[in-house]
């Protein structure tokens, strides 16, 4: 078997046993691969955890990386499993909803859908689900013909802006493992809002920011910046300190994006 670019990601940390018997699995079934290990702590479940650390790194990955997402649901979900095709990528999945929230496709019009969901009980879905779906996404050229197409997948909504005049309120989605915290507005949208015109980040009545930057060393030591990094979503982070700990935004926290008119 030709060699192949895989991307794990896990709920499990480095040293969980499931972690250790994770990379075994691959290694013995696709021997010489780039294989690339994502170990998260994502609540069990958090789909947005989820779909947020795919945007900031999947997009890095060369064409025709597989990306398994061995990540635990919620009970109340039936034990369901996606393929998606986007981006000139393949993404294995369970079926909780994070695949539209990572390609941004609510409406399921971007991406490609499949089913690999196995007659059988799944007890190792990596073992029983995800490794023999690589196996006939390579054998097969990468061609998905023989995967049947799946029309419904299970959607949840990634928080939206609230609106008010010219101010955006906005949500923590996701904290990193330095504490940064990244919202629900990516660049472009953030453009369209801002259509040329100044703005003000209100993170507290202590603290606002007047400016993108795209280095943490923009400010000193402490302070607090504003950029669109991986993924292209803002991202709050303090410079050589944790956002989190040090501006309270952890998440589900809001902060107020107003936009001020040129008179």
């Amino acid at each position: 078997m030709q060699n192949v670019t895989l991307h794990l990601i896990t709920d499990f940390g480095f040293d969980a046993p499931e972690h250790t018997m994770a990379q075994i699995q691959l290694i013995r079934n696709f021997p010489g691969s780039d294989i690339v290990y994502s170990p998260q702590s994502f609540r069990k479940g958090h789909a947005l955890q989820q779909a947020m650390f795919g945007k900031l790194v999947c997009g890095h990955f060369p064409d025709k990386s597989i990306h398994i997402l061995r990540v635990g649901t919620l009970a109340k979900l039936p034990p369901r499993f996606v393929l998606g095709y986007f981006g000139n990528q393949y993404f294995l999945s369970p079926d909780n909803g994070v695949l539209p929230l990572l390609f941004d496709d609510p409406a399921g019009e971007l991406a490609e859908y499949y089913q690999i969901t196995p007659v059988e009980a799944v007890v190792n879905p990596l073992l029983q689900v995800y490794i023999p779906t690589i196996k006939s996404i390579v054998q097969s050229d990468y061609q998905l013909g023989s995967f049947s197409k799946k029309d419904q997948v299970y959607r949840i909504t990634m928080p939206e802006p609230t609106i008010s005049g010219n101010i955006l309120r906005l949500t923590v989605i996701y904290n990193d493992v330095f504490g940064n915290a990244y919202f629900n507005l990516n660049y472009r949208d953030f453009e369209t809002f801002r259509n040329q015109r100044r703005f003000r980040l209100i993170i507290n009545h202590l603290t606002e920011i007047n400016r993108l930057s795209l280095d943490y060393n923009d400010v000193p030591e402490g302070n607090a910046i504003c950029t669109f990094g991986h993924g292209g979503m803002l991202q709050i982070a303090v410079n050589a300190g944790s956002s989190a700990q040090l501006l309270g935004l952890s998440e589900g926290k809001n902060v107020m994006l107003e936009f001020i008119d040129v008179v």
